[in-house]
């Protein structure tokens, strides 16, 4: 027991001890946020603090992008299930219950969804919540099809590269109550994991002993609806699919000096494919991508 309590100590210091690093970071960088927040910004925030979630069009954040987006969903969407239909595909990594489009594949054939993550309003807007300086952990494209297997990204969770971790999630098929909507309990709830000891990864059986159905928000929306989600502070997951598959594109984002090091590199293998990115960023844009990540 007193290992215990002492253990628990030692963390709280050590995630105290990280923040404090945080914020001493940001401050000898000179870093100091976005001048002002513009009126989306600060509705989006205010959803972010006391709900976890803001749904959107993605013509109301991205107005002049948004044609171009609607026209690559498609594609992407078209693409990916094109190459499903391949057991053995190479533009494809089958995980679980759903399969990714391989980050080489991403970036040589939808380069503007990685690019997306990079446009200077999104950025701003993680910067403005954060209060620090961004890393941006990459993107993902992703098709989850009807099997009826609760596991992976499909249990309830909290993401842990983070104290905060942005997570914006676009629809690119339409998304019905079938479709496996992304669930989640609201922030407002306080639900911790202290409802859940020794588990990381619940059931919905465990979550309905904790937190009864009708508290349990989904979002439902057609192509092109955009979901921001402070994804550390919500217990959330991808609903299962029961009539047909589901197609989104993921990004996300965390400070440049996240507690999960590790976890927030994982996402997408900056490394393996240098070249490709060399050719994709700007030089200003290297310290979201590259310059935070580290080993240690």
């Amino acid at each position: 027991m007193r290992a215990n309590i002492q253990g628990r100590v030692s963390e709280k210091v050590s995630n105290g001890l990280l923040r404090m690093s945080q914020w001493a970071q940001a401050t000898l960088h000179g870093f100091q946020g976005p001048a002002t927040l513009s009126a989306q910004e600060d509705e989006i925030i205010s959803d972010l603090t006391n709900e976890g979630v803001h749904v959107s069009p993605v013509e109301r954040l991205f107005p002049d992008l948004a044609p171009k987006l609607h026209d690559s969903f498609v594609r992407v969407a078209d693409f990916i299930a094109k190459e499903s239909v391949h057991a053995s595909s190479p533009s494809l990594k089958r995980r679980g219950g759903s399969t990714d489009l391989r980050s080489e594949e991403l970036l040589r054939s939808f380069p503007e969804i990685y690019l997306l993550g990079l446009d200077s309003r999104i950025i701003s807007l993680a910067e403005h919540y954060f209060g620090l300086p961004v890393a941006y952990h990459g993107a993902a494209l992703r098709q989850s099809f009807v099997d009826g297997h609760q596991l992976g990204p499909r249990l309830w969770h909290m993401d842990s590269e983070d104290f905060h971790v942005l997570r914006v999630v676009i629809y690119l098929s339409d998304v019905t109550p079938g479709c496996g909507p992304f669930e989640y309990i609201p922030r407002s709830s306080g639900l911790s994991y202290k409802a859940f000891p020794g588990i990381k990864s619940i059931t919905n059986e465990q979550m309905r002993t904790v937190v009864t159905d009708d508290q349990w928000k989904r979002c439902f929306g057609p192509v092109g609806t955009v979901i921001l989600a402070d994804s550390a502070k919500i217990f959330h997951h991808e609903s299962l699919q029961v009539e047909r598959s589901r197609t989104v594109a993921m990004i996300g984002y965390s400070s440049r000096r996240p507690k999960g090091m590790h976890l927030a590199t994982s996402h997408f293998p900056v490394e393996s494919v240098m070249p490709e990115l060399t050719s994709l960023l700007s030089p200003q844009q290297h310290p979201y991508v590259i310059g935070w990540r580290r080993t240690v």
